[in-house]
């Protein structure tokens, strides 16, 4: 039968807890480095309520919101969606309100838009565009 020495138990059961509260400590700043960005001065409700109707109609379900930012009568929202046998995926939707109701907006399509264009066409304000409009 093989022992350890009998010094070496107690370093060795130190070295274990020590190794597994660095770990849980790295762990606890990355997780605080990414926490989810959701401002709270955002009015969520017809944004959350829309994200809600369009993810059901494919029988899925919006687990939280990751990111969620506002400016002027846009919000942009990043949802975990789950319910899909390939796992849970992360989302992104830009609502703009119009008039009393909010409407689904193509991020693609609304990021072309540029502030006097000829047709009128709504633009995505300059403090969301670095998060929706990503080349």
């Amino acid at each position: 039968m093989v022992t350890l020495a009998q010094g070496w138990a107690p370093r060795l059961r130190a070295a274990v807890i020590l190794k597994a509260v660095l770990a849980l400590g790295a762990a606890a700043l990355v997780g605080a480095c990414s926490a989810p960005a959701v401002d709270s001065s955002c009015e969520l409700s017809g944004a959350l309520d829309e994200i809600g109707h369009i993810v059901s109609e494919s029988g899925l379900v919006m687990d939280s919101v990751e990111v969620a930012v506002c400016a002027d009568s846009w919000t942009y929202v990043v949802a975990t969606i789950s319910g899909s046998p390939s796992g849970p995926t992360s989302d992104p939707f830009l609502f703009r309100e119009d008039a009393d109701m909010v409407v689904l907006v193509a991020p693609e399509t609304a990021c072309e838009n540029v502030a006097g264009n000829p047709e009128g066409l709504p633009v995505v304000p300059e403090q969301l565009r670095a998060q929706v409009c990503v080349s």
